[in-house]
C-alpha cells in the first residue's frame, strides 16, 4: 500500500498590501522539491509530514513526501507568478508520484492568490481534475482554515489541528495518516457559524474554547465519527464564504448529528468572546510592578494588530511609541521589534539618527548589532525550523533595544532575540507580533502576556476592518446574523 504526501502551508490577510512572492518560500521559508529532500527534512523537524511519515512506516505502508513548502511569515494574497509556480511543482510531483492508494495533502486552508480566494480549493480540485486522481484523498488543515465548499467535496476526510498556539504538528500528521490507511469515513458534515471569533479566545488550554475541544474529542469516541475539526477561521479575510466551521468525518448520519450539535453550542457563547486588550496606562503600570519571587519571566508585549503570524507587515512601532517617554525608567533591557528595511540600511552605514515604523518613530539610537539575524525556532512553535530576518540591527535608546528588520516573521522566540545578541529571558519585557504564538514562542505563564492594539491589518476590532464583502453579514459586524449555522452535507 502506497501514499503519496505533500504540504503546502500559507496564510493570506488579504487587508494586508504585502503580496507573496516566491522568495518567500525559497529564500526565507522552506521549498523542498523531491522525496530525498522532503525526507531529510521531515526527519529533523516537527511538521504534519513527519508525522504522516511516521505513521505510515509503522503500519507497513510505503510512502512518498514528494513536496514541502512552508512560507517564512504570512503576508497579503500570493502573486499569480508564485501561485502558478507552486501549483505546477504540486501537480508535476503529486502525478510523477502516482499510481498510490491514498494522498495526504497538508494544506493551511487559509491561502490566497491574486484571481484565486480559495487556493487551498483549487489545489484539491487540481488532484482530482487536472492530475485525475479519483483515490482516497486526506486532508489536513490548519486550526485556522476557511473550509469551503471545493475543499469538502474533493477531500474524502479531514483533520485540523488541536491546539492554538499550535503545537500538534506531527499529531495532526499522524491523524491524517491514520485516516488514510483506515479509509472508513465517506461523509463530511460541515456546520458553518456566521461569526468570527477573536483569536485570543481561541486558546487550547483553557476557557470556552478549550471546553469546546474536549466535547470534540468525546464526540470522536461516538458510533459514526472518524474525526471532528474545530476552525475559528482566519478572520483577516475580506472573501465569499468566510465563516467558522465544525468539519466532521465520518459516516451515516453521526456527523450531521455532531457537527449540528457543536456548531449550536459554539455560536451561542459569541456574546463572551473577548479580546483581552490593555490600555497603555495598564501596561506602563505592569513594566512597574515587581517581578516574581520564584521565576522570571520577561512580560509579553503581544502587538495584536500588526500580527506578522497573521500577514501584518511588522512595520508599527506602537511599542516604541508608547515606552520612548520612559526608557530611561524601565527596571531593565525591555526588547522592542520593527519591521524597517530602510533602518536596517541606516544601521549599517554606522546612523545614529532613525525614523522607525509606519507611522514613523523618530529614535536617537546606538547600533549595537548588525547581521543577517539567522536562527533556529527554540520554542514548542515550529522547532526546528531555521528563519532568517535576511539582515538585522539592534538600537539602543535607554533601557529600550529595538531589533529592527529586513523582514517579517512568523516566529518570534528566546532564539530570535539571542540570535541578535540579547538575552530575553533577562529582559523586562520582549515584543511578539503574534496574537497567541507567543505562548510557545516562549514557553512563559499566560498572564505574562499584555495585550495592545495600534496600526496594522490584524486588529481584534473587526468592526473598523475594511470589510466588502459577505463578512459585514458575520458576528460581531451584525450582531443577530440571519441563517447564523447552516449545515451541508458532502458524500
Amino acid at each position: 500500500m502506497k501514499a503519496v504526501v505533500a504540504q503546502f502551508i500559507y496564510e493570506a490577510n488579504t487587508f494586508s498590501p504585502r503580496l507573496c512572492e516566491l522568495e518567500m518560500f525559497t529564500k526565507s521559508g522552506t521549498w523542498l522539491v523531491g522525496e530525498v529532500d522532503v525526507r531529510t527534512w521531515a526527519s529533523r523537524v516537527d511538521s504534519q509530514t513527519t508525522g504522516s511519515l511516521l505513521e505510515l512506516s509503522e503500519r507497513g505502508w510505503e510512502a512518498s513526501p514528494v513536496f514541502a513548502a512552508m512560507c517564512g511569515s504570512p503576508a497579503g494574497r500570493m502573486s499569480r507568478r508564485c501561485f502558478e509556480e507552486l501549483r505546477r511543482t504540486m501537480k508535476d510531483q503529486i502525478a510523477a508520484a502516482l499510481p498510490a492508494d491514498t494522498v495526504i495533502l497538508h494544506l493551511h486552508g487559509a491561502a490566497c492568490a491574486e484571481g484565486e480566494d480559495d487556493v487551498d480549493g483549487n489545489l484539491l480540485e487540481m488532484v482530482r481534475c487536472d492530475i485525475g486522481y479519483s483515490g482516497y484523498l486526506v486532508l489536513s488543515l490548519d486550526l485556522h482554515a476557511n473550509m469551503t465548499p471545493r475543499m469538502a467535496r474533493h477531500a474524502d476526510a479531514v483533520t485540523a489541528y488541536h491546539t492554538m498556539p499550535h503545537m500538534d504538528f506531527s499529531e495532526t500528521g499522524r491523524r491524517a495518516a491514520k485516516l488514510a490507511v483506515s479509509r472508513t469515513s465517506n461523509t463530511r458534515a460541515l456546520a458553518t457559524l456566521k461569526a468570527l471569533l477573536p483569536p485570543i479566545d481561541t486558546n487550547h488550554f483553557s476557557g470556552r474554547f478549550a471546553a469546546m475541544l474536549s466535547k470534540a474529542r468525546a464526540a470522536e469516541r461516538e458510533d459514526g465519527i472518524d474525526d471532528v475539526a474545530l476552525l475559528p477561521v482566519q478572520p483577516w479575510l475580506d472573501i465569499a464564504d468566510l465563516r467558522s466551521t465544525v468539519v466532521v468525518s465520518g459516516h451515516g448520519n453521526a456527523p450531521a448529528r455532531v457537527a449540528t450539535r457543536l456548531a449550536t453550542e459554539w455560536y451561542s457563547q459569541r456574546h463572551a468572546w473577548e479580546t483581552q486588550l490593555l490600555d497603555w496606562d495598564t501596561i506602563r503600570a505592569r513594566l512597574d510592578e515587581a517581578p516574581p519571587a520564584a521565576r522570571h519571566e520577561p512580560w509579553v508585549l503581544v502587538d495584536t494588530a500588526d500580527a506578522t503570524t497573521g500577514g501584518s507587515e511588522g512595520r508599527s512601532a506602537e511599542a516604541l511609541r508608547q515606552l520612548l517617554p520612559c526608557a530611561d525608567r524601565l527596571r531593565a533591557p525591555t526588547l522592542l521589534w520593527v519591521v524597517d528595511p530602510e533602518s536596517v540600511e541606516l544601521a549599517n552605514r554606522g546612523a545614529q539618527q532613525f525614523r522607525l515604523g509606519r507611522p514613523a518613530v523618530e529614535l536617537d539610537a546606538e547600533v549595537v548589532f548588525t547581521g543577517e539575524g539567522r536562527f533556529t525556532s527554540s520554542g514548542q512553535l515550529y522547532p526546528g525550523l531555521n528563519f532568517s530576518m535576511c539582515g538585522a540591527a539592534v538600537l539602543k535608546h535607554g533601557n529600550l533595544r529595538v531589533v529592527v528588520s529586513r523582514e517579517p516573521l512568523a516566529v518570534v522566540d528566546h532564539a530570535f532575540y539571542a540570535c541578535v545578541g540579547l538575552d530575553s529571558r533577562a529582559a523586562l519585557a520582549v515584543q511578539s507580533k503574534s496574537i497567541q504564538s507567543w505562548r510557545a514562542g516562549f514557553v512563559c505563564d499566560p498572564s505574562r502576556g499584555l495585550y495592545f492594539d495600534g496600526p496594522g491589518c490584524t486588529s481584534l476590532n473587526f468592526r473598523t476592518l475594511p470589510f466588502k464583502g459577505e463578512a459585514r453579514g458575520l458576528f460581531p459586524m451584525s450582531v443577530e446574523p440571519q441563517d447564523p449555522i447552516m449545515l451541508t452535507n458532502y458524500e
